[in-house]
């Protein structure tokens, strides 16, 4: 009940403001009210029809009752000549990401104390790292629309060392124990293409005039934008391909022999190739009586069919051995994003933020028996391969 009420309420300011403006136009004051009055009697009826229609545009962004100086979309682009004026636009971007690969489990070592009893699991911890991102694409001339390529690469690696003492033992997988070495990395590319429509909501910002106004080139054009709302939403869906692979080394060294000599080495990696559709929905606040700034918040959710690869070469003084697995899997993809945008103007924008995004199924998580030799058994796919971080992108469009 208390939205319900709410919402008549700010409908009833917003058709209230409406009204009063072009009451006001008409030089309607208390001096000469009943000239006022009789003057808009006539027209009562077309400017309520007028008025109902800007308001179906405004609470919903209908490109039908869209006037030609208020139109909810973007800035004119150089190849509106060839669209016969309608506003088309290319638009690209580019994105620096400094992030951090994190699984539910990846066992480095196990630490365990001989005289007290118990055992220590070390996880391999990985660093943050640059990476980026490219995209590319087009603003199309339907109030909001837009088709975009994108391009993401994610990076990540981590390294460990350990020694054993008289007071710890030290075991790594595949019986490389005593005094080891160990590496990892993570390589991740996405290539996407998607559809996206964006709907404003609310009233207008205004420019400082109140509900309702339209947003000329007075108000700075409103990011290139006929008129300002001060939230929308842009659903988003499309295809997504992607190549994700990881690499885990262990090493077991001599301790009684100089320059280290390696005795044993086992290595485990994982290819996964995969396709699928991609949805996603970004809710936007604007901040201002311009709107140049906003604060967003972004979900989306893929799910891949491919085929994974597993595989771990062990190898020591007697030769090398190998296990190998590779099957069809199905793999959800889940992302988060927060951030903050700058409107420069109708031709760039700035952003930053942070980034969650958990791929299922594709972690690092052999499971060994410890009691004993410390050996695998199988490779357990209810896993996650993470990723977190920091972006900031900038985006152009012409």
């Amino acid at each position: 009940m208390k939205l319900r009420t709410w919402g008549a309420a700010a409908l009833a300011v917003c058709l209230g403001a409406a009204t009063m403006a072009p009451m006001h136009a008409r030089g309607f004051n208390a001096q000469d009210e009943p000239q006022a009055q009789e003057q808009l009697e006539p027209q009562a009826e077309g400017d309520m029809g007028e008025m109902a229609a800007q308001s179906e545009f405004e609470s919903y962004g209908s490109c039908e009752t869209c006037p030609t100086d208020c139109d909810y979309g973007y800035g004119d682009g150089w190849l509106s000549g060839m669209t016969g004026g309608r506003r088309v636009q290319v638009v690209a971007g580019a994105e620096y990401l400094y992030a951090q690969a994190t699984f539910s489990e990846a066992l480095a070592f196990v630490e365990q104390d001989p005289v007290a009893g118990g055992e220590t699991f070390h996880q391999i911890d990985f660093d943050y790292e640059s990476s980026y991102s490219f995209y590319g694409g087009f603003y199309l001339p339907d109030c909001g629309g837009s088709m975009i390529f994108d391009y993401t690469r994610l990076t990540s690696s981590g390294s460990y060392a350990a020694a054993e003492s008289g007071a710890t033992n030290i075991f790594g997988p595949f019986e490389q124990n005593g005094r080891i070495e160990g590496d990892a990395d993570v390589d991740l590319k996405s290539y996407d293409l998607a559809f996206s429509k964006t709907i404003p909501l609310g009233c207008l910002l205004g420019c400082g005039t109140g509900c309702g106004q339209c947003c000329g080139e007075g108000c700075g054009g409103c990011q290139g934008r006929g008129w300002c709302p001060a939230w929308d939403i842009t659903w988003s869906g499309g295809i997504r391909f992607a190549d994700v692979g990881w690499s885990n080394s262990i090493s077991e060294l001599d301790p009684n022999q100089s320059g280290l000599p390696v005795v044993g080495n086992a290595t485990t990696s994982l290819d996964f190739d995969g396709f699928g559709g991609r949805i996603g929905i970004l809710g936007r606040r604007y901040l201002g009586k311009r709107g140049l700034f906003s604060l967003y918040g972004k979900g989306d959710l893929s799910v891949l069919f491919g085929d994974v690869d597993i595989e771990t070469l062990v190898t020591d003084p007697g030769g090398t051995a190998f296990l190998r697995t590779s099957n069809d899997i199905t793999v959800p993809v889940t992302e988060v994003e927060l951030g903050a945008s700058a409107h420069l103007n109708q031709f760039a924008t700035l952003s930053a933020g942070y980034f969650w995004a958990g791929w299922h199924d594709l972690g690092m998580s052999p499971t060994y028996h410890f009691n004993n030799a410390f050996q695998i058994t199988h490779f357990d796919d209810a896993n996650i391969l993470g990723f977190n971080g920091f972006f900031a992108r900038a985006e152009v469009a012409f």
